[in-house]
């Protein structure tokens, strides 16, 4: 599943990151006309996501139980190496890829949750990064659990939460705009009306 990095370029992020932001625009606007429909389809592809996220995470590199027990704690630490160093150039080059798509994959989610809680208006942002940190971290835990060749890493939490954070305030944003719009345009109209 990794080699899905190989692809990562400044061209393919720049057109994911023009997607997500066309894809919160449209859903915030969608949001302000149908608010039923567009909660219902949120929850839906919020659960699909959800799982698919879960297959890409959590499918077994390797027969479960046969690749040992660790964590990597230390922020970075797949960056730099152990000592601070001896990674070439090109590998590095490939984490910073990683991350990115770590970040990216969550996005989605991030920005799908945010239409799901918008109507508590308080902290939506917080709570959009809480749940995005809990799910990434019950992944790893999972991850640790299945011990089938896949890394736990305390950068893949990091990089879930700021991409369930991005995620979430584009779309924030893009629902707090429509909603300002819908409110003075509602003033406007019994402003009018008062004439």
């Amino acid at each position: 599943m990794w080699q899905v990095v190989l692809y990562i370029t400044s061209a393919s992020v720049m057109t994911f990151v023009l997607a997500m932001l066309a894809l919160s625009w449209v859903g915030a606007w969608w949001y302000q006309r149908n608010y039923d429909m567009t909660i219902r389809t949120a929850r839906v592809l919020l659960a699909a996501w959800g799982v698919l996220i879960l297959v890409a995470t959590l499918a077994p590199a390797q027969p479960l139980g046969t690749s040992g027990y660790y964590i990597s704690w230390i922020p970075g630490e797949g960056m730099w190496g152990a000592g601070g160093g001896g990674l070439f150039p090109e590998e590095r080059t490939m984490i910073v890829r990683l991350q990115l798509a770590n970040a990216a994959m969550f996005v989605p989610f991030g920005a799908m949750l945010s239409i799901e809680l918008f109507e508590i208006r308080r902290a939506v942002l917080a709570w959009v990064s809480s749940g995005c940190m809990a799910f990434s971290a019950l992944i790893e835990f999972g991850q640790f659990i299945m011990a089938a060749g896949r890394t736990v890493d305390v950068d893949d939490v990091l990089f879930n939460t700021i991409g369930g954070f991005t995620g979430g305030g584009m779309t924030l944003i893009a629902l707090n705009v429509f909603a300002a719009l819908r409110i003075s345009k509602g003033q406007h109209r019994q402003s009018l009306s008062a004439k």
